[in-house]
């Protein structure tokens, strides 16, 4: 069995969801602290048990309304993009035509493989630009 590598950042691209609702969920997840917000960039700190990570949020981050969420230092339970697009989904999933989007794959000496889209009828592998 091949675990999943550990992505070293996470990024993911929320459609349609403002930041007061994205920062309520991390807060569900991480302990929360030192948020600055200038113009449409949000930055935070999240904790967890053993780590303290940088986080951002960006408005307008993609034509269509898409939110950018980053944490910069990897250290959730979450070990790929995916893995984070699909919980954001899941919490996500209520409000109507919640889509989340990321990369297929980590950006280090790769090129970058598309994107996959969650949505309604589940995980697709797409091209976004």
């Amino acid at each position: 069995i091949q675990l999943s590598q550990q992505f070293p950042d996470l990024e993911i691209y929320l459609k349609r969801i403002s930041t007061a609702e994205i920062l309520k969920w991390l807060g569900e997840v991480f302990d929360v602290s030192n948020v600055v917000t200038i113009k449409s960039s949000t930055e935070l700190c999240l904790k967890n048990e053993d780590s303290e990570m940088s986080c951002v949020v960006l408005e307008k981050a993609a034509k269509g309304g898409y939110v950018s969420v980053w944490i910069k230092d990897n250290a959730t339970h979450w070990h790929t993009d995916k893995d984070f697009a699909e919980e954001a989904y899941q919490y996500f999933v209520q409000q109507n035509e919640t889509e989340v989007r990321c990369s297929t794959g980590g950006w280090e000496g790769e090129d970058e493989g598309g994107w996959f889209r969650i949505t309604d009828e589940g995980s697709q592998k797409v091209n976004w630009f």
